[in-house]
């Protein structure tokens, strides 16, 4: 999610969605719910997915340390990406490599693709838009010969196939977090669970999250149900999230825990569920940043599933380095594509990390693992 992500649309959408009519676009399927069981598949799931990751996910050493490349980091617009920026040039630079950041247009991604290009760089990076988005630009890449990037999209990496060499936190990623929580969800029920579940659909690793809960509840619950609030990205440049959930919970009463596939969905929810009297409604969510760490705290959301945006861009400079040595193949790159997370579902959990501004970063000391696999000092 960081999906460098909603925001970076968002903020070229204009107009505001009323909370009636966004509620109105809630959809999903409704079971009668009874005594529930909690297997034991699910009880491992929550234990595995509950401790703290100590290693990153790569284990292969390259071999031989990568000979210097130039780097263009597409900036979309939106200010996470600057700060994804700033950890991928802190990463590359682990190499010597030459890193320059280009700024994209809210609406134009690919005039900075092809400003990229125009440059002459040996890679092109960037997070969270889709292909499709700028094919024109990203076929100009590849007859440039220049291999691209991405984190946080759809696109299914295939190297010399189709010119797409990494995408990290995919929506394999977003499955996975979909499984993880929706077991914390179904154990912490008591093995019946009634989930509303937040998303924005156009975005593909959001829905890809949404579609993960209707299938574990599936899976792993047979007196779980879910539905669906669909929100747009007018509502989330206007700010009316929070209105539309409390739209969405007072017409489903019977919702007893939130899922928040995007962590920017809890901005201002906390007070919102409070005035209309929805505070017995659990909240969970993906990818917490500072202020939903603190919203755990405070008490007014009870899970996260910490993805450590830090490690993202680390992993992508490690698949960088993977092509730059001949050592890159597409199983270690879809291996790398889920990152090691944890939920936080403690105040103790979100007071260990409530001084980052940006979220868990990865595993304690994950920059001198990937050095190690790099060779490199």
């Amino acid at each position: 999610m960081n999906i460098s992500r909603p925001r970076r649309l968002a903020m070229a959408a204009a107009g505001v969605v009323g909370a009636a009519a966004l509620a109105a676009c809630s959809s999903g399927s409704e079971a009668s719910l009874g005594d529930g069981e909690v297997t034991q598949e699910v009880r491992d799931i929550v234990a595995t997915s509950t401790e703290v990751p100590t290693s990153i996910v790569q284990t292969e050493p390259l071999s031989s340390v990568p000979e210097k490349k130039s780097v263009a980091f597409i900036v979309c617009a939106d200010p996470t990406c600057e700060i994804l920026g700033g950890f991928l040039e802190d990463a590359v630079s682990t190499f010597g490599w030459e890193f320059t950041a280009i700024n994209a247009p809210a609406t134009d991604f690919g005039s900075a693709v092809q400003q990229a290009i125009d440059l002459d760089v040996d890679y092109i990076a960037g997070t969270g838009s889709d292909i499709a988005t700028f094919k024109t630009a990203f076929d100009a890449a590849e007859e440039a010969g220049i291999p691209y990037f991405s984190c946080y999209s759809s696109d299914v990496p295939a190297g010399p196939e189709n010119n797409l060499y990494a995408n990290c936190y995919d929506v394999t990623a977003n499955d996975a977090y979909g499984k993880a929580l929706t077991s914390w969800m179904i154990q912490d029920g008591d093995g019946s669970a009634s989930i509303g579940v937040v998303s924005i659909p156009e975005f593909p690793t959001l829905a890809a999250s949404a579609a993960a809960v209707h299938r574990y509840a599936d899976e792993l619950c047979e007196a779980c149900a879910v539905k669906d609030l669909e929100l747009t990205v007018d509502d989330l440049v206007s700010g009316g999230s929070p209105n539309a959930i409390v739209s969405f919970l007072q017409s489903n009463p019977d919702i007893e825990y939130l899922y928040l596939t995007f962590g920017n969905f809890e901005v201002g929810l906390g007070q919102a569920l409070k005035s209309a009297g929805l505070d017995g409604v659990k909240v969970v969510g993906v990818q917490p940043q500072q202020p939903q760490v603190k919203s755990m705290i405070s008490g007014d959301t009870d899970a996260w599933l910490a993805t450590p945006q830090e490690n993202a861009m680390w992993t992508l400079a490690d698949q960088m380095a993977r092509v730059a040595t001949g050592d890159w193949n597409v199983e270690q790159e879809r291996a790398a594509t889920i990152p090691p997370v944890y939920i936080l579902d403690s105040v103790e959990d979100a007071e260990a990390i409530e001084d980052l501004a940006d979220g868990w970063p990865g595993p304690d000391g994950f920059k001198d693992q990937y050095k190690a696999l790099w060779g490199v000092g």
